[in-house]
């Protein structure tokens, strides 16, 4: 049975704005990530905030803000009280995320949008889920399956499945194909294959953000960012690298560690976060869900790539001056629209006398183009305006096109920027919160005193027992004289009918036994060899323990750690000033977004074959563009659709249903045949209408009527991947040539073509017929 489905777009849609969608499925609503923008306007949210109280459940695919900045928000202010979904490194990245907005924001104005509180409450509610876990809904969502997919692009970053009945959608943004050092590429196109349980679906919604951007070769974009930090720090200048603050910048700082490592530079090379060090510590624990190649590179040495040997951590911008001289940041934001890498831009890529007295350029590396509007897209423009004009040989490697990387340039332009400071209050100001403060100190230890007031009281009513139980630990401490009070040792007894007592000296403190939830606990050091015992304790010594795979006290000190650096608690007050600023420095950009690009997609989306595709998430004329291009594939679905903002879809399935009752004659005349949990049968009869109910009834055909010759019908979608593996149980030689085609036996061909239809081909014999019948009994056929 179809169900009835729409799809709405909330943002982004047709323009380059954070995502954030609204499926509907029946009576279900389905909100597909819950993205803002750094500016945190309220008005963005005006379509949220429509229907937030009506969402069922939320999908978050990645651990940005574009995917889920609105989210600690909607939960605390917009009355979202459903469940949500993501990932494990989506939560605790996510989070991190939020937290260096949130104190970058506070570290400028008086941020009052949302609070730390509304974060952890927000995230506290999120249901983590593993890749290809199927997680059946219940309650009102009942049957409906969900199941999150690795799209690479973040750590934990989702292509999410949705399955109801015979409905199968796709939602898939920003994945990347292309293996990284830190990440594995998506699972959607794994080898040069797309997951079987990822094809055909009934609707696939994706993004045409990249459509028109065809990216160089890996090595080349890097080797050219290498290139230019070595020169620049080489004449004397400083690079800042703008990046997020718990997702690219993962595999920005890997690299950045490893080149230092492999070059032996004796730069500095600094992470300026808020977060730094929670974000470390947590890439630290989460190997698991990153690259084959990291996670065997661990197993191997032991050594946790994410214990960084030459990058140093760092939360305030006071840090940097303990490494005066060149050096290279990386920091956040990658928008340049708030952070410390606006405040980094603003010193040293601005024309000041200090910047003029060292007699060296600086150097700014784009790593993300970001949203338009901001400081960083206008910035990246302007580059790409200038070389543009360079002309530049399209390299031929192997009968392909490669293309170069386009060079730095000297950037030099009168920039308006509002600047942001804190001020140390000073005169009538300050006395002013002097004596606010003094009031609020006075407050609070009213309240203070009625708290301990009433706890005294509180204490006194507990019985002595439970203080005994309490103090039982610290007897020992606390005595340091004996008594002769005597304590009977039940234990030992003198005889069959005459107990003889023994006593035991006050203070006797009772060994307790531990008990846990199985019985009393186990100590596994008694149950050890006295070697091996040695031996675990000289590893720890040398290894460390836990995931952290450090030393214990580094362990603990990054858990016990506070999440946020601490504030100065000198009073100052907010203040802001528009500036005209004079940049000098070198400029490039290096794409390090971590996403495939228009040539990959447009030989992916075809091999997934879709029976409906919406594209969403793009400028204007990259949505047309991946549009144009699908539609030119003739074997591709024409269905394609490209919503703008609030437009309603209907992308249900192209069939009418009614409701019909089936007589009892007509039940008993059906041959059913099974298709997993399905019973199918072809029915053929005729309808009418009772006077009792407004129902139709349908009824076995009249006698004479003559039944017409109907061709059989096969229902289902047989995998050819799953076929192999029938067939080679069945001691067939199977396996797969050229481009998908199953070759069995070296004599008989099977296929699927672009429409879905499976073609048997070879010399008749044994081998063809038994094959056919195998291909035939994974489908109902009626």
């Amino acid at each position: 049975m179809s169900s009835y489905i729409k799809f709405t777009p909330i943002s982004g849609a047709k323009n380059e704005d954070f995502l954030c969608y609204l499926l509907e499925i029946d009576e279900v609503k389905v909100l597909l990530d819950c993205g803002w923008s750094d500016s945190f306007n309220t008005d963005d949210l005006s379509n949220l905030k429509k229907i937030a109280k009506q969402v069922d459940f939320v999908l978050i695919s990645h651990s940005d803000l574009s995917h889920l900045g609105a989210y600690p928000y909607a939960r605390g202010h917009l009355g979202m009280t459903c469940p949500v979904y993501s990932t494990v490194p989506v939560v605790n990245m996510g989070k991190m995320c939020m937290y260096d907005m949130y104190q970058s924001k506070t570290n400028e104005i008086e941020f009052k949008t949302f609070t730390l509180e509304d974060v952890d409450n927000a995230f506290d509610k999120i249901t983590s889920l593993r890749y290809s876990q199927p997680f059946l809904l219940t309650g009102k969502c009942q049957g409906i399956t969900i199941t999150a997919y690795s799209a690479a692009h973040t750590i934990g970053g989702t292509i999410w499945k949705i399955k109801q009945d015979t409905d199968e959608i796709v939602y898939a943004v920003d994945f990347n194909h292309r293996k990284e050092h830190h990440l594995d590429g998506t699972v959607l196109h794994s080898g040069g294959v797309v997951l079987d349980s990822l094809t055909r679906p009934s609707l696939l919604i994706t993004d045409s953000y990249n459509s028109q951007v065809v990216h160089p070769a890996r090595k080349d974009r890097y080797a050219a960012m290498f290139d230019t930090m070595t020169q620049t720090l080489n004449n004397g200048g400083s690079v800042l690298l703008p990046t997020d603050s718990s997702a690219r910048v993962l595999e920005l700082s890997y690299i950045l560690d490893q080149y230092w490592g492999q070059h032996q530079l004796k730069y500095p090379l600094i992470m300026l976060t808020n977060t730094s060090y929670r974000t470390a510590h947590f890439a630290k624990i989460m190997l698991e869900w990153m690259g084959d190649d990291l996670t065997k590179k661990f197993s191997q040495s032991r050594e946790n790539p994410f214990e960084f040997k030459y990058l140093r951590l760092c939360h305030k911008m006071e840090e940097l001056e303990n490494y005066p001289g060149p050096k290279v940041v990386i920091a956040s934001n990658y928008s340049l629209e708030t952070g410390f890498a606006r405040e980094l831009f603003v010193r040293w890529m601005a024309s000041t006398k200090e910047n003029e007295l060292s007699h060296a350029m600086n150097t700014l590396i784009l790593t993300d183009r970001s949203a338009p509007g901001s400081l960083a897209r206008r910035i990246y423009d302007d580059w790409d305006q200038q070389t543009s004009n360079i002309q530049m040989d399209v390299i031929m490697s192997n009968g392909r096109s490669k293309m170069p990387v386009k060079p730095a340039v000297q950037y030099d332009k009168n920039i308006n920027l509002t600047v942001y400071k804190r001020v140390p209050l000073e005169g009538a100001e300050l006395q002013e919160y002097e004596a606010a403060q003094r009031a609020k100190a006075e407050r609070d230890a009213a309240q203070a005193a009625i708290i301990a007031r009433s706890k005294t009281i509180m204490e006194d009513d507990e019985s002595d027992s439970s203080d005994i139980d309490e103090n039982d630990e610290n007897m020992e401490d606390l005595l340091t004289k004996q008594f002769d009070l005597y304590v009977r040792d039940a234990g030992k007894s003198g005889g069959f009918f005459k107990q003889a007592q023994s006593y035991r000296m006050f203070p006797y403190l009772e060994k307790r036994k531990k008990i846990d939830d199985y019985g009393e606990a186990i100590q596994v050091e008694h149950y050890m060899k006295a070697s091996d015992y040695e031996r675990i304790e000289e590893e720890k010594k040398n290894l460390g323990e836990g995931a952290n795979f450090g030393k214990e006290e580094d362990m603990m000190m990054d858990i016990e750690g506070p999440l946020l650096p601490g504030r100065d608690e000198t009073p100052t007050k907010y203040a802001s000033s528009e500036e005209t600023l004079t940049v000098h420095c070198l400029l490039r950009y290096v794409d390090l977004e971590g996403l495939s690009d228009g040539r990959s997609m447009k030989t992916i989306l075809p091999q997934i074959a879709p029976r409906k595709l919406i594209v969403i998430h793009g400028s204007k004329e990259a949505t047309e563009d991946l549009a144009s291009a699908c539609q030119s594939l003739s074997h591709f679905t024409k269905e394609i659709l490209t919503p703008s903002v609030s437009e309603v879809l209907n992308v249900s399935a192209a069939t009418n249903i009614y409701r019909i009752k089936l007589t009892d004659s007509m039940v008993s005349s059906l041959r059913f045949s099974k298709l997993d949990d399905y019973e199918l049968a072809r029915v053929v009869g005729r309808i009418h209408f009772p006077d009792d109910s407004t129902t139709p009834s349908l009824d076995v055909a009249m006698a004479d009527n003559t039944a017409k010759w109907e061709p059989s019908v096969f229902i289902g979608d047989c995998r050819l991947t799953e076929f192999k593996k029938i067939l080679q149980n069945e001691g067939i030689q199977a396996e797969f040539k050229g481009e998908g085609i199953l070759v069995c036996n070296d004599q008989v061909a099977v296929r699927k073509t672009g429409t879905g239809q499976l073609l048997v081909e070879g010399v008749l014999s044994t081998d063809y017929y038994k094959i056919r019948s195998l291909l035939y009994s994974q489908h109902a056929i009626l």
